[in-house]
């Protein structure tokens, strides 16, 4: 008589089980490339990373730090020491590993990584092809700057004119929602600079 009270609740818990939606997709994933030891990454938006290994360290990618953009790209790291490494001097990491970076305003030009033409929205690095492109980016950010990373809560948005905003330190800073502009606000110097994952 037991067994058979059992059954019905182990069969309707089955069924539930079975019409939850599955695990899941992960946030990011190894894709494979030129070398089998050192894939890239195709994180949640889609994106690839444009670098194979860790920019700073030479070192495979990991999954579990989100990567710094660049003229929209997304650069890998391998620790959560080296995307704050890779902030402080872009030009340096960016030179030796021979990244070719489109203008996002005159795209499809050249753009160096130039400390002169270059401009940080959030925690996104962007590198102007000319000074006439530097002066169109800074006066016309929301139409150039595609998806920026909150950085308060880290996540993805494509801000718009009604986004909350503010400048601190001479940069540009968007966010998803008022209240992590307000947090923000309270201590900014706690999500200003990237730190971590």
């Amino acid at each position: 008589m037991l067994r058979t009270l059992r059954a019905p609740a182990a069969v309707a818990m089955l069924a539930a089980l079975a019409a939850l939606p599955g695990p899941p997709a992960l946030a990011q994933r190894f894709v494979p490339g030129e070398h089998r030891e050192f894939p890239r990454i195709k994180y949640a938006d889609s994106l690839e990373s444009v670098n194979d290994r860790c920019i700073v360290k030479k070192t495979k990618l990991s999954l579990a730090i989100r990567p710094v953009y660049v003229n929209w790209r997304p650069i890998g790291f391998c620790c959560e020491g080296c995307p704050a490494l890779f902030l402080k001097n872009p030009e340096k990491y960016l030179e030796d590993q021979k990244i070719d970076l489109r203008c996002v305003v005159n795209q499809g030009r050249h753009a160096a990584p130039d400390e002169k033409r270059r401009v940080y929205v959030n925690y996104e690095i962007f590198y102007l092809s000319t000074r006439d492109a530097l002066e169109r980016f800074r006066k016309h950010t929301l139409q150039y700057c595609g998806w920026l990373t909150d950085p308060v809560n880290g996540a993805r948005f494509r801000p718009t004119a009604s986004s909350p905003r503010m400048t601190y330190n001479g940069r540009y800073y968007y966010f998803s929602t008022i209240s992590n502009r307000m947090k923000f606000e309270a201590r900014p110097d706690s999500f200003a600079v990237r730190k971590g994952s």
